[in-house]
């Protein structure tokens, strides 16, 4: 059952991505960036669902490998997809040329630590849970501190978007994520979940900002 969850959760994650992509020409870059990590998590489902169809060795060894390249590179990027959404929906801060730039070196520095972590550290162990068969980084330690601070940083422009903008859904969907990742020890497949649901909060307010600048696109033309 959850090989069919994960399945599931791979291919809405893909028609997120789709959804993402075809708002590209009004939202900006922003767009695919939100498309890539949601095709690379549903690449990390998807890896784990076919697991026990392979079985262990050296092709699910390189099937599951990606998986902590995708989360070391992509997952702190969320925080410049939303710090770009937030700019979009009338967050002034992140329109500030300091606050972009002190943004994009603490992901540059989340994004090493993930590397260092996840890539350079990786030991692949298997793992076994329920009917899935999957491969863990055994040296990892302590919790994944790059995840964490980056969805402490997007329930941060989340509230600032639910300031402005009155859009609580980016905040609500990282606070579900962060939830989920927390009950994730126990059950990894809630922290999948925790993470479909962000994404789809990501994906909703992205098309909200599209829809803004349509907007205030078509007003002076109103006028």
């Amino acid at each position: 059952m959850i090989s069919v969850l994960l399945s599931a959760i791979a291919v809405c994650l893909l028609i997120l991505a789709v959804v993402a992509a075809r708002t590209r020409g009004a939202a900006g870059p922003a767009a695919v960036l939100i498309a890539v990590i949601c095709v690379g998590l549903a690449y990390d489902n998807g890896a784990v669902a076919i697991g026990r169809l392979l079985g262990f060795g050296p092709q699910l060894e390189a099937v599951n490998a990606p998986r902590y390249w995708i989360h070391a590179l992509l997952t702190p990027l969320l925080v410049i997809a939303g710090a770009a959404l937030a700019a979009r929906l009338g967050v002034t801060l992140m329109t500030r040329r300091a606050v972009r730039l002190a943004g994009i070196a603490l992901v540059a520095a989340l994004v090493a630590l993930g590397v260092a972590g996840d890539i350079l550290a990786l030991r692949l162990e298997q793992r076994e849970y329920a009917d899935t068969l999957r491969y863990v980084n055994a040296a990892a330690a302590g919790p994944p501190i790059p995840a964490i601070l980056t969805i402490l940083l997007v329930i941060a422009i989340g509230a600032l978007t639910w300031r402005a903008a009155r859009w609580p859904w980016l905040c609500l969907g990282a606070v579900a994520m962060f939830a989920a990742a927390a009950a994730g020890a126990a059950h990894f497949w809630i922290g999948n979940a925790g993470e479909l649901a962000l994404q789809l909060a990501v994906v909703a307010t992205l098309a909200r900002a599209a829809q803004h600048v349509d907007a205030t696109t078509a007003a002076p033309q109103a006028a």
